[in-house]
C-alpha cells in the first residue's frame, strides 16, 4: 500500500489526487505560469468557448456520487487546456498589484474565468449533485497563500457572513474550488476533512485530513459545509485559489435509483443510513425502511458524546417510521434558550453541542417524509424557538409537504425570531410556487432584515426555476425595486429572477440595471481607457 506523504511535525495525510494517495518527493518542481507583458487588449479564448459549446457535460458515475455523499468532496480535473490556466493565473497575478482585492468582482474582472464553469467536466459534476437547473451564487474568491503564510485553523465557511440558517446535510450546496495552478503539498494547497461535512464538532480527532493537489486546472468540488484550510506555504511562490458557490434550485424528480451500495472509498463512520438517505434523496424518493438495531439505543444516542452518533441516530430513528416519531419529536423541542445571533464568519465549532440534539431531530425528521408533516406542523406553531426553526427547515426539506406544510411556513414567516422567519422564507422557496407562497415572499423582500431579504430573492429565483411566466407576473415590479437593495446578494438574486421569468416586463427591469452596472473588464488602474 503506498504512503503518504508527511509535512514536518504533522501526521500522516492522504492526497485528493487521482489514486487514494500520492507520493510526493523533494524534488517536486512547480511549473509556474509567466507573468507580466498582458496585452493593451487582450483577447478572449474563443477557441476554448468553442470547444466548450461543441461538447456534452460528462455526469458523474454513480460511485462518484455515492464517495461524495460520505466523503464530502471530490477532486477532479478541468479538461481545458494548460494554456487557459497559465492565462488565468498570469492575469490575476497583474490585477493583483493595480486592483487589490477582488471580491465578488472576480468575472467581469476577467470574464475568461467563466469559461472554466462551461467545461464539460465541471458543469457535468455540479449537474450530478445539484440537477440540471442550478445557480451560481454571486458570492465568489480568490483567496491566496503568499510565500511564507501560515496555516489556517480548520473552519466551516458561514454563509456570506450569517451562522443563522440551518445547514443542509442533503446537497442543496456545493462549493468548486479551482487551482489554475500546478498545486504540490509544498505550496500550501487547501486541504479537507474527510467526511466532516455533517459534523458541528471540531473535527480533528474525529476525521482524516486531505489536501487537494494536483496540476493546473485541479479543482476539488466539496459539499458546502465540509471542514478545510488553508495550509503552510512551504515555498517562494504565490499560490492561487478560487472559490465559487452553487445551489441547487429545484428538489430531484423522481428517477429509478438502482440499489444502494456503500462506497468503497468511504470514511470509517457509522452514517451509512445519513448516505442511503441522501442517495436516494438525489433520486427523488425517501429511502425504504430498513429499521436496524434497538429504538431504544438509538433514542439514547441523539444525545451523545459524539456529534458523529447523535447525527446516526436521527436517520436510523426515520427507518422506524412511526414507532421512531417520539423520540425526534422530543429531541426537536429539547433545547431552550434564545437562537444565537452573534454574526461569525466562520463557525469554529465550540458552541457544538448546544443544539445538536434539535439538528439530528431535524433531519431525521425531514428523512422519514409523510410521517412526520403532522408532527413538524405543530412543533412549528407551538414548539420553542429552536424547535420552531428546525421545524420549518425539516418542512422544506420534506419532500411529502404539500399545502398544509405551505400554509404553516406562511404563517411563520411573521415570528418575532429572525431564525425562523430565514428558515420558513428559505424552505418556502424549495416548494412549486402558489399564488399565497408568492405574495409572502415579494411581501419579505421589504423585511428589515437583510439575511431575510436575500433568502426571499433566492427563493422567488427557485420559485422562477419551477413556476411559468405568468405564475410569477406579479412579482416583476417588486422585484424591480429589489434590485437597488443595499444588500448586494438582494440584488444579484432579483436579477437571477428577473432574467428566469424572462418576459418583456421582467427584462424592461433588469436590462437597465445591468447597464449601469456594467464592467468594462479590460479597464484597471494601468489602463484607464
Amino acid at each position: 500500500m503506498m504512503q503518504c506523504a508527511r509535512l514536518p511535525g504533522q501526521s500522516s495525510l492522504r492526497l485528493a489526487g487521482a489514486a487514494s494517495c500520492w507520493i510526493l518527493v523533494e524534488a517536486v518542481a512547480i511549473r509556474t505560469p509567466r507573468t507580466g507583458g498582458r496585452p493593451t487588449m487582450r483577447a478572449y479564448p474563443l477557441e476554448v468557448r468553442a470547444r466548450n459549446r461543441r461538447r456534452q457535460a460528462r455526469p458523474l458515475s454513480a460511485g462518484q456520487i455515492r464517495s461524495f455523499l460520505a466523503r464530502g468532496y471530490l477532486a477532479l480535473d478541468s479538461s481545458l487546456p494548460r494554456a487557459f490556466h497559465d492565462s488565468i493565473f498570469g492575469q490575476f497575478h497583474d490585477l493583483s498589484e493595480s486592483v487589490g482585492h477582488f471580491g465578488n468582482n472576480l468575472l467581469p474582472l476577467v470574464p475568461e474565468l467563466g469559461e472554466l464553469f462551461e467545461d464539460p467536466v465541471v458543469k457535468g459534476a455540479l449537474g450530478s449533485l445539484l440537477g440540471p437547473d442550478y445557480l451560481m451564487h454571486p458570492h465568489r474568491a480568490l483567496h491566496q497563500n503568499p510565500p511564507g503564510s501560515g496555516e489556517q485553523q480548520f473552519h466551516k465557511d458561514s454563509y456570506w457572513g450569517y451562522t443563522r440558517r440551518v445547514r443542509n446535510h442533503r446537497p442543496w450546496w456545493v462549493m468548486v474550488m479551482y487551482f489554475p495552478q500546478d498545486t504540490p503539498l509544498e505550496l500550501g494547497p487547501t486541504s479537507v476533512m474527510e467526511g466532516s461535512q455533517y459534523l458541528y464538532q471540531r473535527p480533528e480527532s474525529l476525521c482524516e485530513e486531505v489536501p487537494v493537489v494536483g496540476k493546473a486546472g485541479r479543482f476539488v468540488l466539496i459539499h458546502y459545509d465540509i471542514w478545510h484550510r488553508k495550509m503552510l506555504n512551504q515555498r517562494d511562490v504565490q499560490r492561487y485559489m478560487f472559490k465559487f458557490e452553487f445551489t441547487r434550485l429545484t428538489a430531484p424528480e423522481e428517477q429509478p435509483a438502482g440499489r444502494w451500495q456503500l462506497p468503497r472509498n468511504r470514511p470509517d463512520q457509522p452514517l451509512e443510513a445519513a448516505w442511503r438517505s441522501h442517495w436516494y434523496w438525489l433520486h427523488g424518493q425517501d429511502a425504504p425502511a430498513e429499521p436496524r438495531g434497538r429504538l431504544t439505543d438509538w433514542a439514547s444516542n441523539l444525545y451523545a458524546e459524539q456529534e458523529l452518533d447523535t447525527v446516526a441516530a436521527g436517520y436510523e430513528l426515520a427507518a422506524f417510521g412511526r414507532k421512531g416519531l417520539p423520540p425526534l419529536i422530543d429531541a426537536l423541542g429539547s433545547a431552550t434558550g434564545d437562537n444565537d445571533n452573534v454574526r461569525k464568519y466562520a463557525d469554529d465549532g465550540r458552541a457544538w453541542r448546544e443544539d445538536a440534539a434539535v439538528r439530528a431531530a431535524a433531519h431525521g425528521l425531514a428523512a422519514m417524509g409523510r410521517t412526520s408533516l403532522g408532527a413538524l406542523t405543530g412543533a412549528l406553531a407551538h414548539g420553542n424557538a429552536k424547535a420552531r426553526k428546525h421545524a420549518a427547515f425539516a418542512l422544506g426539506e420534506n419532500l411529502a409537504a404539500g399545502p398544509a406544510a405551505d400554509r404553516a411556513l406562511i404563517a411563520a414567516m411573521q415570528d418575532d425570531d429572525i431564525h425562523v422567519r430565514i428558515a420558513a422564507t428559505e424552505a418556502l422557496g424549495l416548494k412549486p410556487p402558489r399564488p399565497a407562497q408568492l405574495a409572502a415572499l415579494t411581501h419579505a423582500l421589504t423585511e428589515d432584515k437583510s439575511e431575510v431579504r436575500f433568502d426571499a430573492a433566492l427563493s422567488l429565483v427557485r420559485a422562477a426555476a419551477m413556476g411559468s411566466s405568468r405564475q410569477l407576473a406579479r412579482t416583476i415590479e417588486p422585484l424591480g425595486a429589489a434590485l437597488c437593495d443595499s444588500n448586494r446578494y438582494v440584488s444579484a438574486h432579483a436579477a437571477d429572477a428577473l432574467e428566469r421569468i424572462g418576459t418583456d416586463a421582467a427584462y424592461a427591469e433588469l436590462i437597465p440595471w445591468l447597464r449601469t452596472a456594467r464592467w468594462c473588464a479590460h479597464t484597471d488602474n494601468k489602463r484607464p481607457f
